[in-house]
């Protein structure tokens, strides 16, 4: 079988890199076809590029961002399209963030846009189920062309680490400081921690929200909480090979109760304890004994923290059955469960 991985899509990004070496390493031969989001002439070459191959191949894949990109192998190929739709720029950008309002003509472009792209598609790929049903809520959308494939971690920048000894407990976040994470939140946990001394958080990452954490941090005088920003992808191993727990999400958004984060993923296949939000998606690809699920609150939030910071054999019960849990959700299982779609499907 031959799929041609099609579009703007960064190839370094985790989503993208870990399906093209699934595949490959499934016996798939993968085509790619990109051209990079940030050249004006992007779609004028991708067009070009897929003509180019006269459909030698047997699907189409628009990778993320794969709105347009559906649209133009839809025009283009005489191959089934499958987009994968991991997430609408529309409820990201307007619900999550709140960027913009709902009427603003930006927010109503991505909007038609987010659904021409799952419109057109033959087969419809998201990062849980519940994103599935999200996807179908949407008009003339049908639920029976879906197929759920998670985001799983990249073993090729991560792997599974022993814990460094050292004379305190490190509490890790990476990731985004937007709405979806609750970062907030994890700040009033670090201080109803702060009556534990050998307690030290560490929040790697930057976005909308990281001036609203530091000035939080500020208000509330807390002397455990540091603040690195944003780091490279393949500098996170340092920082958790230091880490004893990792922090999921925390969110009230919409979107939150319909994702699994690629940091959880991250910190289970690093063999670490991992804390998040409890719920009906989390419980879709793991369970309470995989890692500790906390009601979304920084109480409960703190109460994990400290119960695993002085409970060392759970922590280490958890970061070993994370680990094994994980081993399902690895390059070539999910390269195998697309694969195990499109059979079924097209």
């Amino acid at each position: 079988m031959k799929i041609c991985y099609f579009g703007i899509y960064d190839p370094a990004y985790s989503r993208n890199s870990i399906l093209v070496s699934g595949l490959q390493q499934n016996g798939i031969t993968v085509i790619e076809c990109r051209a990079d989001w940030r050249d004006p002439k992007r779609y004028r070459k991708l067009w070009t590029q897929l003509r180019a191959l006269k459909n030698d191949y047997d699907y189409i894949y628009a990778a993320y961002p794969s709105s347009v990109p559906a649209v133009i192998a839809k025009i283009v190929s005489k191959k089934p399209v499958i987009i994968d739709a991991f997430y609408s720029n529309f409820d990201s950008v307007v619900n999550d963030r709140k960027k913009y309002t709902w009427f603003d003509p930006r927010s109503l472009k991505m909007l038609f846009f987010d659904w021409i792209g799952v419109m057109v598609a033959d087969l419809i790929i998201t990062d849980t189920d519940a994103h599935g049903r999200y996807w179908s809520s949407w008009w003339g959308i049908g639920r029976k062309k879906m197929g759920t494939v998670y985001i799983g971690a990249d073993t090729s920048v991560f792997r599974p680490m022993e814990p460094v000894t050292k004379n305190h407990t490190l509490v890790l976040f990476h990731g985004t400081f937007i709405p979806l994470q609750g970062v907030l939140k994890i700040i009033e946990a670090a201080s109803l921690c702060a009556s534990e001394p050998s307690l030290r958080f560490r929040l790697v990452g930057d976005g909308r929200d990281f001036k609203p954490a530091k000035a939080l941090a500020e208000k509330l005088q807390l002397k455990n909480i540091e603040f690195t920003g944003m780091v490279p992808l393949a500098e996170m191993g340092k920082h958790l090979v230091q880490a004893d727990i990792v922090l999921g999400i925390f969110g009230d958004t919409a979107k939150a109760h319909r994702v699994i984060p690629n940091k959880v993923y991250e910190g289970l296949y690093s063999k670490r304890a991992v804390i998040t939000m409890d719920g009906p998606v989390i419980r879709e690809a793991f369970s309470d004994k995989d890692m500790l699920l906390v009601h979304n609150d920084p109480q409960s939030i703190a109460h994990g923290i400290i119960m695993l910071t002085r409970d060392t054999d759970m922590r280490t019960r958890f970061a070993q059955a994370g680990y094994e849990a994980m081993m399902r959700y690895t390059s070539k299982p999910l390269g195998k469960m697309l694969l195990d779609i499109i059979s079924k499907n097209l």
